[in-house]
């Protein structure tokens, strides 16, 4: 089953770095969109979830929280968000 996935992301936050490293050691492909490179991305996330916390994933046209607020990054979660 082929997912359309984007990834909205910052380079200096480090749930989003350890999710891109999660995403590429288990081959799931994605569209990444960094909100401080392009901030007309920054725009969209917040027009769709009303903040610019990241990272955040669409999922076949699904808008999906990335992380857990409050908690460091879990493989555990990561595998949750793919169906792993």
């Amino acid at each position: 089953m082929s997912q359309e996935i984007i990834l909205y992301s910052a380079a200096l936050c480090g749930d989003c770095q350890h999710l891109k490293a999660f995403m590429d050691a288990h081959n799931v492909n994605y569209t990444l969109r960094d909100i401080r490179e392009n901030l007309a991305y920054g725009e969209e996330l917040e027009a769709q979830t009303g903040k610019l916390g990241v990272p955040y994933l669409v999922i076949d046209g699904e808008w999906i929280r990335g992380y857990e607020v409050g908690k460091p990054f879990s493989e555990d979660f990561a595998k949750s968000l793919f169906g792993l």
